[in-house]
């Protein structure tokens, strides 16, 4: 279930950006937005937008700076874009849902949820589940199937509670629906022309105002449509097939489940939690318990002011709608630049958007400050302007101390009328670009100069350093960049406009907000720390004190004519309970204090003993490294004694080669010698004398030149060694083994033969082997 509260991936419309763009710009720089990138053939942005935001950046002129990198800018607007009703206050009704369904839990920690996003998640259901070959298509398929639905009539919040039985059962009703046998058999009834069925289906599930023909004609014309966009039938008949089976199942669901799409939902009002604060609007309380007076509730509230909603407190609230009401814990949220919206409480108010008062101010703050740049446009004295922030005290009330609401709207129009006022006064110098490695607190002053705000506010340059010192502990990236500048710039102006207002600074204090100005500090919010830690010093002190002799004895009984006794007697037992109670709260914060104590000594010794055990890691460690140092270099070493031994073995082979090319060059000279001596043999013995002498000679000359000879016996090829005797042909001169030699001692040498070749050969022949010359008898 929980990841049909996420809304599928590439949901986001290049066109919905561009709404949530330009409601999240600054009003007067909303022009800096080029539409036209947003107008793509591809109408589906890739994840967050990125790339498309990156874009608007770079055609804006320099004009978006104060919004950061298009990641940062991105995750702001997912935020901003991510609440009930959102669709309602972008006027994206035709475009798939994108916000994330959120679970709310009650005071009775029960869930609900709001029934808007029951929508959201049967889109994301069929979406996840759908067999649709063209996801893209099937989208907005799905959106406009939803569009014509109740939740479009749903005027103001409603929640019901959550169910996860219920959602299971939804999402097998839609695997079945959109099962391939299910697809097939509607594709095999269309395709044949047979649109009955899906007429009686549609006529179960929504008949007001329709009749059957009206839903035969419908459905007919939607074929047509559908098989004229697409050169192939098939595909486009399994697209309209897939299309108006989940059609009628989305609507099957929401006709049989009238409890949660329907009918009117359980009682419920809002708990706004800020930081430490719980609050409920009081309209919106006043009409859960009377919505026969809606009329009047509002009407007395907007005596309040206009556009204005008060709040009370929990505890004021629960005791007014105690045993009616569930109360939905609802959590404000902001963004960097803007508060996210929140639905108002009028439900006949379809622009009943609001923000809390605090938050309209800081927003329309930066649009003065940062927008307009009202304080850089040449004033000589701040006098010019003291009629425009005293029009802003009936906006923002320095009296109320509750927090309080404001319609988005109103706070619209206050911002358009100062821009129709200041239009005329144009500014001399922009905010410039933050360097590569960030800015320091002396680069601040230097553009609060360069941009002329020291004539306006000379005590300026004396808030700079207390502003970057907390921006700087704010930033989010490695280095300050130009993002933080621009808020540098703006909150020291806001400090130098704070103290000049005592109004403003009032009723900033009095809404809870002087700590979102960076570097401010007020003297009331310090004054209350100051009683605060008074009291608290005041009531320990108080319960250290030992107790008077007489309030430790019994309470006389009071005589019943005695009132004045009867009043000290009581509230001398009071003051016992109080001191009673006071000396178990003392009790227990020393208990706490011990155990605080016990806890941080134990923190402490396993702290010890994770650096001691760290301290061992990182030596072992170091021990390691040197070891596997050592062994490099010894590797290195051997792979250096490879190399020259490789080396070696290079020169060696070259040497054996060269010196076997020799060796053949020498054995081919010998040879032709020989097949010489043999062709001449035969011609006359002086010729042969001669040869025997050539052959000598060369034989001589050649051995004298290289390394002797390795004589082989041509009759058993084995090597003829010193010593042995042998058998020369007295034409070739080639030897042969002549008589055997038996080498046999069992139990050292092993058996060496040598046989008698040369009379074994001549046995069988006459020639000699080698010159076929006749061998003198053995």
């Amino acid at each position: 279930m929980s990841k049909y509260l996420k809304s599928p991936d590439n949901m986001l419309t290049s066109t919905c950006l561009h709404s949530i763009a330009h409601s999240y710009i600054l009003n007067d720089i909303r022009s800096s937005i080029d539409k036209n990138i947003f107008y793509e053939p591809e109408c589906f942005v890739k994840g967050n937008g990125e790339e498309v935001l990156q874009k608007m950046l770079e055609n804006s002129n320099f004009k978006l700076r104060m919004y950061g990198s298009a990641e940062e800018l991105a995750q702001n607007l997912k935020i901003y874009q991510n609440f009930p009703g959102s669709q309602q206050f972008l006027g994206t009704y035709h475009e798939p849902y994108i916000n994330a369904p959120a679970i709310f839990h009650s005071l009775k920690n029960e869930k609900f949820i709001c029934r808007s996003d029951l929508f959201v998640i049967l889109q994301n259901m069929a979406v996840e589940i759908s067999l649709m070959p063209n996801v893209d298509t099937f989208r907005y398929v799905i959106a406009g199937a939803l569009s014509g639905l109740p939740k479009q009539q749903a005027k103001y919040l409603e929640f019901v509670k959550f169910d996860q039985k219920v959602f299971d059962e939804i999402e097998m009703e839609m695997r079945k629906a959109n099962s391939k046998n299910e697809i097939a058999e509607t594709v095999s009834q269309v395709s044949s022309g047979n649109f009955e069925t899906l007429v009686e289906k549609y006529f179960k599930v929504k008949t007001a105002g329709y009749t059957k023909e009206d839903f035969r004609n419908l459905i007919k014309n939607y074929y047509k449509g559908v098989m004229n966009s697409n050169k192939n039938p098939a595909e486009a008949l399994t697209v309209y097939s897939v299309n108006m089976t989940m059609a009628i199942c989305i609507r099957n669901i929401i006709e049989t489940r009238p409890e949660m799409f329907q009918q009117k939902a359980p009682i419920t009002v809002r708990v706004f939690e800020d930081g430490d604060q719980k609050f409920v609007i009081a309209a919106e309380l006043a009409y859960a318990l009377w919505p026969e007076r809606l009329s009047e509730i509002f009407e007395n509230y907007s005596k309040v002011g206009p556009h204005m909603y008060t709040t009370m407190g929990l505890e004021e609230a629960k005791e007014k709608g105690e045993g009616n009401i569930e109360f939905i814990r609802y959590p404000i949220k902001r963004t960097k630049h803007r508060a996210v919206p929140i639905k108002g409480p009028n439900p006949e108010d379809p622009n009943d958007w609001c923000i809390l008062a605090v938050d309209a101010f800081f927003e329309y703050m930066k649009s003065i400050i940062t927008g307009f740049k009202i304080f850089q446009k040449c004033f000589e004295t701040f006098a010019v302007f003291k009629y425009i922030f005293n029009a802003l005290e009936k906006v923002f009330k320095p009296e109320v101390e509750s927090p309080y609401f404001l319609q988005i709207a109103s706070v619209d129009n206050l911002l358009t009328t100062l821009q129709d006022t200041m239009k005329s006064f144009s500014p001399n110098k922009d905010v410039r670009n933050a360097k590569q490695d960030g800015f320091t607190a002396q680069h601040l002053k230097n553009e609060l100069n360069h941009l002329g705000l020291t004539g306006l506010f000379p005590e300026i340059l004396d808030y700079s350093e207390d502003v970057y010192e907390e921006i700087y502990k704010a930033k989010k990236e490695r280095f300050l960049t130009t993002c933080d500048l621009f808020d540098a710039v703006e909150n020291c102006q806001l400090i130098c406009l704070l103290n000049r207002i005592p109004n403003l600074k009032k009723f900033l204090h009095n809404q809870k907000g002087c700590g979102m100005v960076f570097g401010y500090k007020c003297e009331n919010c310090e004054k209350e720390k100051d009683a605060q830690n008074s009291m608290r010093n005041l009531k320990i002190k108080s319960s250290n004190e030992p107790i008077p002799n007489q309030c430790s004895k019994p309470a006389l009984p009071a005589s019943t004519d005695c009132d004045k006794c009867s009043e000290s007697s009581n509230s001398l037992e009071e003051t016992e309970n109080e001191l009673k109670i006071s000396e178990n709260q003392l009790k227990e914060m020393q208990q706490k204090v011990l155990d605080t104590e016990k806890e941080s000594s134990d923190l402490k010794k396993e702290h010890e003993k994770i650096v001691e055990s760290e301290a061992k890691k990182t030596e072992e460690l170091a021990k390691m490294k040197e070891e596997l140092n050592n062994e490099k270099e010894k590797n290195q070493e051997k792979d250096e004694e490879i190399l020259k031994a490789s080396k070696e073995n290079e020169e060696l082979q070259k040497t054996i080669l060269k010196l076997t090319a020799e060796n053949e060059t020498n054995e081919r000279v010998i040879q032709k010698l020989l097949d010489r001596i043999r062709n001449l043999s035969t011609s006359n013995h002086k010729t042969t004398e001669i040869n025997e002498k050539t052959i000598e000679e060369s034989t001589a000359s050649v051995t004298s030149k290289n390394a002797p000879l390795v004589i082989d016996c041509l009759i058993c090829s084995s090597q003829i060694k010193a010593g042995q005797e042998v058998i020369r042909c007295p034409l070739c001169k080639r030897r042969f083994h002549s008589n055997v030699i038996l080498f046999n001692f069992p139990s050292i040498f092993t058996h060496f033969p040598y046989f008698q070749c040369a009379f074994k050969w001549r046995k069988d022949h006459t020639q000699c082997p080698a010159c076929n010359g006749d061998l003198p008898g053995i």
